[in-house]
């Protein structure tokens, strides 16, 4: 199955902690949304990331290629049977110009906004990075976290 990764499931070593099969496909982004951090996390003691429209904003983010039975259980870290966090099908435009199908998790009922997790988004940069996405989005993510010191 196509995943959109875009907070922090952008580090490909975290996914593979809870998903081994996880394979990059390609750099992608979601047109007309943009991230924020909508969930309080105890665990990281700040705020996680969700999508929320936004018309003309772009999402950077990458498609990975995940097993059925990962993803199922990808359901079960991302609360997705409690109804917190909800997974849907979107399509997202691939670094090859194509339109693609892939599926991303965001949270059902938004609160806050709240101040992000310093940790989660440590992984959004990583990941980001890692990835090669676009510099200035990259940068947007850095200067969010030297925001957070």
């Amino acid at each position: 199955m196509k995943n959109f990764a875009y907070g922090s499931n952008l580090s490909i070593d975290y996914v593979h902690d809870y998903c081994p099969s996880a394979t990059l496909v390609m750099r992608a982004a979601l047109p007309n949304y943009r991230i924020e951090f909508r969930r309080y996390s105890e665990n990281l003691k700040g705020g996680i990331s969700s999508i929320i429209e936004a018309p003309g904003e772009l999402i950077r983010g990458v498609i990975y290629d995940i097993t059925l039975d990962e993803i199922l259980a990808l359901d079960e870290f991302e609360n997705v049977p409690e109804g917190i966090y909800r997974r849907d099908t979107f399509l997202v435009l691939g670094e090859d110009n194509a339109w693609h199908e892939a599926d991303l998790y965001r949270v059902t009922s938004p609160d806050g906004p709240f101040t992000p997790s310093i940790q989660y988004v440590d992984l959004m940069v990583g990941g980001a990075s890692q990835h090669n996405l676009d510099a200035d989005y990259v940068e947007c993510l850095q200067m969010l976290r030297d925001s957070l010191d």
